[in-house]
């Protein structure tokens, strides 16, 4: 079988054999981990939303791997690189599409309050910047909307069948405004000069507070320090720092 490379990430390879698509996780990849993601993923299928369709879970030589569907488009990210002139309306579509996915319901899914207390609790926060984070994520309403957890343009596909999302290893049932706090952040970190004016686009949608939004970023940061990814560790501090007492 002839493979392509068509994407390198921190877990995983993505190949491509020209029908369908293959994403291969990393030697001593958590079988948990590989087996959670493809629930999340079929069970967000049958809700209705477009996903790349999980064929198989194969383990090769102590490697684990997906066959999914190859979806024949290009990512919202590559698009917003090859013409940043129309960002705006790639900005518009993102935000039509993070909204899109709100509306759905996915009740066997992970509650995403739980999972964000499981980051918290195993970062490297001193134990007082804990507990008042945990706090104020107790405070917060409970929502049991589908999140996607990793809402980035790289996740979005844009093909001639539709938009479709990929990468459902994050996702559970909770706030929206909570996940638009995850894409903003990403964004601080990626595409800082877009970041507030997704924040504001989404906001003026959904008619939310932009407040309100922003009383989640310090708790997400929180949860996204304790994943250690190598060079994020000044700017989520940054974000946890605006917590008033």
């Amino acid at each position: 079988m002839n493979l392509e490379l068509i994407n390198t990430r921190r877990n995983n390879k993505i190949y491509s054999d020209g029908t369908n698509s293959y994403k291969v996780f990393n030697q001593g990849y958590d079988k948990r981990l590989v087996f959670l993601e493809s629930f999340i993923t079929a069970e967000v299928e049958a809700a209705g939303v477009k996903v790349s369709s999980i064929d198989e879970v194969t383990c090769n030589n102590g490697q684990w791997s997906f066959k999914f569907d190859l979806i024949k488009g290009k990512s919202l990210f590559d698009m917003m690189e090859e013409d940043p002139d129309h960002i705006d309306s790639y900005l518009d579509k993102m935000v039509e599409v993070h909204t899109a996915i709100h509306k759905f319901r996915c009740p066997k899914l992970p509650f995403q309050k739980q999972k964000l207390t499981d980051y918290i609790q195993g970062s490297d926060l001193d134990e007082e910047m804990k507990i008042d984070l945990i706090d104020m994520l107790n405070s917060c309403p409970k929502h049991n909307k589908l999140v996607h957890g990793n809402f980035t343009p790289h996740n979005i596909i844009v093909s001639q069948q539709g938009d479709y999302i990929v990468d459902w290893n994050h996702a559970g049932q909770g706030s929206a405004s909570a996940d638009v706090a995850q894409t903003y952040i990403w964004m601080q970190m990626n595409m800082p000069d877009y970041a507030e004016s997704y924040l504001k686009k989404f906001c003026d949608a959904t008619n939310t507070s932009s407040q309100y939004v922003h009383n989640w970023i310090p708790i997400v940061a929180a949860a996204r320090l304790a994943k250690k990814n190598p060079g994020e560790e000044e700017l989520l501090n940054s974000l946890i720092s605006v917590i008033e007492y």
